[in-house]
Formats: C-alpha cells, structure tokens, sequence
C-alpha cells in the first residue's frame, strides 16, 4: 500500500511532469509514476494491459519481472518509451534528435569560430558525441554543454 503512494507525492499530479519521473528507482516506480500521472488505478491499469489485478501489482512492487509483451504493451497504453520504463533514461524521438544534432554542430562551429580554434574532424566528432550525450541524458542544450568543454580545451 505504502508503495503505491510514493510516487504520487513524488510526482505532484502535475500534468506533463517528466523531469521527476526520469529519476525513479526502479520499473515498478516508473509505471506507477506514469499510471499515476493519468489518475489510473491499478485495477484500471491492468484492465487497460487486459491481465490480472495480481499480476499487475506483481509488477509494479516488482515481486514478479515483467514479460516484454506486457512492457511494450504499458508504454502503448501510457505514452511512455520502453528505454524509460526499463531503464530510467530519456529517449528521443528522430526528431528531437536531429533537432538536437543539428544545434550541437551549429554550437560546436560557432564557439570554435568566436574562441578562434581550429578542430580537427576527429575531435569535433568526439565533441559533438560528448554534448549529444550529456543533452539526451541530463535534458541540457547544446549552448549549455559546448562552453565548459571549450573552457577545458583552451586551459591546455
């Protein structure tokens, strides 16, 4: 019972508030997080998997592993990517990720330009890597990741 209330406090039921949700523990947190998100009971929620009440809060306490049929099937029914429910991490849609691309090599040249540096490819593309990553796990931008790395290389 304890557990099912936890990530209602945690998640605020703000509408759209996945910043707290990407820092919970565990699978079981995560899809009570998102369930909670929509105000779905766990009854509703196993209904909407179309299994057991049981075998739904097996899940969710984690006392049983979830097969990957009925994890794909969650983040069908409630809008969440599989990567999050398994891993915790945030995945990008192709979009959002040529979006975030093109701004790194935008910002990469344009901080290369104004610190008046010349980058190899090799190390553009070992740059450009780093940001893409740091922006896709931690939810920064390109402008905020390419300055201190610039910083580091102009101390040497």
């Amino acid at each position: 019972m304890g557990h099912n209330s936890a990530p209602r406090g945690t998640n605020g039921h703000q509408k759209g508030t996945n910043v707290n949700m990407t820092r919970l523990a565990g699978i079981g947190a995560r899809m009570a997080a998102a369930r909670n998100e929509r105000h779905f009971s766990q009854v509703k929620a196993a209904a909407r998997l179309e299994i057991s009440d049981k075998a739904y809060k097996n899940y969710e306490t984690e006392k049983r592993e979830m097969p990957l049929s009925v994890a794909v099937k969650f983040c069908e029914a409630f809008d969440v990517q599989l990567d999050w429910l398994v891993r915790g991490s945030r995945s990008m849609t192709t979009d959002k990720f040529t979006e975030l691309a093109e701004q790194t090599i935008e910002a990469i040249f344009t901080e290369e330009r104004e610190r008046r540096l010349a980058l190899t490819p090799s190390r553009a593309a070992k740059i450009g890597s780093y940001i893409l990553r740091n922006c896709s796990e931690k939810g920064t931008t390109a402008r905020d990741e390419v300055g201190p790395i610039f910083d580091m290389l102009e101390d040497k």
